[in-house]
């Protein structure tokens, strides 16, 4: 049973972070303001129910089964284990960021001229990618 635990795990994070990476993308590529013209808007329409009824949903299962994992297979407070799900707690507070940035870019209103998203969300498919390396890295190589 524990193997199949790790599949879906593992799978649930798979498509966590490809949706983390997609809300990253846009984020970091659309101009906020052009984002609400109707080629755009449409696009963030699109992902905005995707993060709810898929990537959402993903990073539920992943952290159900995460700890799930820990007790079944024993694993106690291991110095890696400690650092990856300090990451994957960034990483969990990047997705909430991004997912109300797409709210706010996909139902704004041009004539404002508000800034609805934080200039420091460019960086984030930096931040996805530099995390998700550090999670593999660690789980992998179990360095301490």
């Amino acid at each position: 049973m524990y193997i199949w635990l790790i599949g879906l795990h593992v799978a649930a994070v798979t498509v966590w972070i490809a949706g983390l990476s997609v809300a990253a993308i846009l984020i970091s590529a659309l101009d906020p303001a052009t984002a609400a013209e109707e080629g755009p808007s449409r696009i963030l329409r699109a992902a905005l129910r995707w993060d709810r009824r898929v990537t959402s949903p993903a990073m539920g299962l992943a952290w159900i089964l995460g700890p799930t994992l820990v007790v079944v297979g024993g694993w106690g407070f291991e110095p890696w284990l400690v650092a990856k799900v300090a990451i994957v707690i960034a990483l969990s507070a990047l997705h909430g960021k991004l997912a109300a940035g797409l709210r706010r870019l996909a139902e704004q209103d041009p004539a404002s001229g508000v800034r609805p998203v934080s200039p420091l969300l460019r960086f984030s498919p930096l931040a996805v990618i530099a995390g998700v390396i550090a999670i593999v890295t660690l789980v992998v190589v179990k360095p301490y």
